[in-house]
């Protein structure tokens, strides 16, 4: 068997790691990849998105077949629609429903399911979750990947409602209901205004946390990046409010998108 060392990895967390078995489109639909003289590594989130399979204790077993035959394994959606799939774990760090960042340790190689030794087999699947060849994107993006998305929490709905595309020309929201919580990819951070506290809260960095402190209603929102404007729509007065570009939470033309004291409904980031 070809054993070939890689130059770049995103899903182990070590050095000196090899390809031992390469995708096939009729008999292996991933890859195999070992860390070197070492039977255990940590395992890596390809890239941010949703634990929507996952599976726990299964032992080494040669002659499992279906699920079972991935051992304890890890399936995530990505924000593009595709999935990346990790079997044949020694333990498993994440479970269904939980949402994980670009880089985060899902777990460690290990030898269950239908493997003949400590390995982690990759796959990435298509949006209609068909498997294509992983290696091109063993150090690479997913296709589509470069979208970037925000989302609300619906007060009234007690729910976080469905993700949208920046620059979309849609918005993250349900009219006539307060926002309580926000979140955004791909900016420096952001932070919103707590109505009934009638103060700012602690800025937010990532998109696995979000800016608000539920159920209580959103006044303002300011976002920092060099790269959108944002605007959000009054519950009561209905109406949008201008685009903003600037972050600053001292000034209200163009630090900060909202009219403290009002509740906002939605928001809209575009491209500036």
């Amino acid at each position: 068997m070809a054993v070939t060392k890689l130059t770049g990895c995103r899903v182990l967390d070590c050095t000196d790691y090899r390809i031992t078995q390469y995708y096939s489109a009729t008999s292996h639909r991933g890859i195999d990849l070992v860390k070197w003289a070492c039977a255990t590594c940590p395992i890596k989130a390809h890239t941010e998105g949703t634990v929507v399979f996952c599976q726990t204790g299964y032992k080494n077993n040669p002659k499992a077949t279906g699920n079972a035959s991935y051992g304890n394994c890890v399936k995530i959606k990505h924000p593009n629609g595709y999935y990346t799939l990790y079997a044949h774990m020694e333990k498993v760090y994440v479970k269904k429903g939980q949402y994980v960042s670009k880089g985060q340790q899902i777990g460690y190689m290990g030898n269950t399911g239908y493997s003949f030794g400590a390995h982690l087999h990759f796959e990435v699947r298509t949006s209609n979750d068909t498997r294509i060849n992983p290696q091109p994107y063993l150090d690479a993006d997913l296709p589509g990947a470069n979208v970037k998305y925000y989302q609300t929490y619906d007060n009234n709905a007690n729910r976080w409602l469905p993700k949208v595309k920046i620059n979309a020309n849609d918005y993250a929201g349900n009219l006539g209901h307060g926002i309580s919580g926000f979140r955004i990819e791909d900016v420096t951070e952001y932070k919103v205004h707590d109505k009934v506290k009638k103060k700012w809260l602690p800025a937010v960095k990532s998109f696995s946390d979000y800016a608000g402190n539920l159920p209580n209603d959103v006044d303002a929102v300011a976002i920092k990046t060099d790269k959108y404007k944002y605007q959000v729509h009054l519950k009561n007065s209905n109406r949008w409010l201008g685009y903003v570009t600037g972050y600053n939470t001292k000034d209200s033309k163009n630090g900060y998108a909202g009219n403290i004291g009002e509740t906002i409904d939605a928001i809209k980031v575009m491209n500036k």
